[in-house]
């Protein structure tokens, strides 16, 4: 087996699977002056790359061997067991870095990472919180487990696809970005839910959304910022505005709301949330006391 350090490269990553964001990855890598191999099984969706600069391998275990890290960003965990059983790919994956964005379950990477590391080669599961139109964003943030020597060594690699990059033990990392997305889309949806309830106002949505955005941007960020403070601090003193006059504040909203005929599912969750909270007790504390409605009994405590 070869020392990683005596191999000369030909190219800086290699990228398989070029669905929109594998493409846009690999995009955005030759946008950064990197020298960029690729391949996927219908190889003429590599065409626009090629053009772009990068070298079109003829087989995965091509693209393994051109570069010492390579991206995967396959369809699913059952499309990456079929590439990792392609002619020479197991022999190709010695003294290799795989970076996995591809979607999985934890139990199916740690797997993954035991092949990997079997065949002498080294495994980051990885995960990008953006959109393929945001990688490459300076505020994009990735989320890494798996081995840590790797993803040190890869770190400037990684931060050419997202300007934040977290690295976090399994466990953790698989925790974060299950509450994470749970947050961000329950968030879009709130958003959606208050554009679409504006029509009932005769408010035109398109316009209601870029007020919303707007209007919204600072204030949002803020209170956040202002609960990381008080959940860091443990100080939920009720100074600014108690979560029962919220409670009083949002039955006033939802009623001018169902007057107008709108559906408002989440916000109505968000009235039963915050009257569970204030029954339990937390009604003269600031807003932020609700976590504890949903966290274990003394968890915020430690």
């Amino acid at each position: 087996m070869h020392d990683k350090k005596d191999e000369t490269f030909q190219f800086d990553v290699s990228v398989i699977g070029l669905g929109a964001m594998g493409a846009i990855m690999s995009q955005a890598l030759l946008d950064q002056g990197k020298r960029v191999a690729i391949w996927n099984r219908s190889p003429e969706k590599g065409a626009a790359l090629v053009a772009a600069g990068a070298h079109l391998c003829d087989s995965a275990a091509g693209a393994l061997a051109a570069s010492p890290a390579t991206i995967f960003v396959l369809l699913d965990n059952h499309a990456t067991h079929e590439v990792l059983r392609l002619p020479g790919v197991k022999h190709a994956l010695a003294n290799r870095t795989i970076i996995d964005f591809t979607t999985n379950a934890q139990d199916e990477g740690l797997e993954l990472q035991a092949l990997i590391n079997r065949a002498g080669g080294r495994y980051v599961k990885s995960l990008i919180v953006a959109y393929p139109r945001n990688v490459g964003h300076r505020e994009s943030h990735t989320i890494h487990t798996g081995d840590r020597d790797a993803f040190e060594q890869h770190r400037v690699l990684l931060e050419g696809l997202a300007g934040h990059t977290v690295f976090l033990p399994w466990d953790e990392a698989l925790a974060f970005s299950t509450v994470l997305h749970a947050h961000a889309f329950a968030a879009m949806v709130t958003f959606f839910e208050a554009v679409g309830a504006s029509d009932r106002f005769g408010l035109p949505a398109s316009k209601t959304a870029r007020l919303l955005l707007d209007s919204s941007r600072f204030f949002l960020a803020d209170a956040l910022e202002e609960a990381v403070r008080r959940l860091e601090a443990q100080d939920f003193a009720g100074d600014q505005a108690r979560l029962d006059v919220h409670a009083d504040a949002f039955a006033h909203i939802a009623r001018s709301l169902h007057a107008q005929g709108a559906w408002t599912p989440v916000f109505d969750a968000v009235c039963k949330v915050v009257q569970r909270a204030s029954s339990m007790g937390y009604g003269d504390q600031d807003i932020a006391a609700t976590t504890k409605s949903f966290a274990r009994e003394d968890a915020l405590e430690h």
